[in-house]
């Protein structure tokens, strides 16, 4: 029988109504997946502000040198954090679940609940703000 992990005593329904067991491994295998996204597109910025700091003025560049080390620091600790929940995950013994259900339902970011919840044997029930997201370029 696999052991349930409460989490905070957070009682959660899945998409449709029903418990959403996921087995903890997979959950911060999702997990860390998903910041090693993030870390991708901080990686990005931090490309972009460096172009920037390139084609700045002389008084300029001091200050988007100072962004560019706030984007480094940021990627760094999604590294990190990536890193410990995918270590976390490989600890863990089989047969722990938790209830992702409410969790997954309350992403208001569609793209991020879809693959989490796909990460996790779940489809995502799209949210409200899930369904007016806005892609600005």
């Amino acid at each position: 029988m696999a052991e349930q992990c409460d989490l905070g005593n957070r009682g959660v329904k899945s998409m449709t109504g029903t418990a959403a067991q996921a087995a903890m491994t997979d959950v911060l295998s999702a997990v860390a997946g998903e910041l090693v996204l993030a870390q991708s597109t901080c990686a990005r910025l931090d490309g972009a502000l460096g172009q920037l700091l390139h084609g700045a003025p002389a008084e300029q560049r001091g200050a988007v040198m100072r962004e560019l080390h706030v984007v480094d620091l940021l990627n760094q600790q999604i590294a990190a954090v990536a890193g410990f929940v995918d270590r976390l995950s490989t600890g863990l013994g089989h047969g722990l679940t938790v209830e992702v259900g409410d969790a997954l339902g309350g992403i208001t970011l569609g793209e991020v609940a879809q693959r989490l919840g796909e990460g996790v044997g779940h489809a995502a029930r799209p949210t409200e703000a899930a369904n007016e997201d806005v892609d600005f370029f």
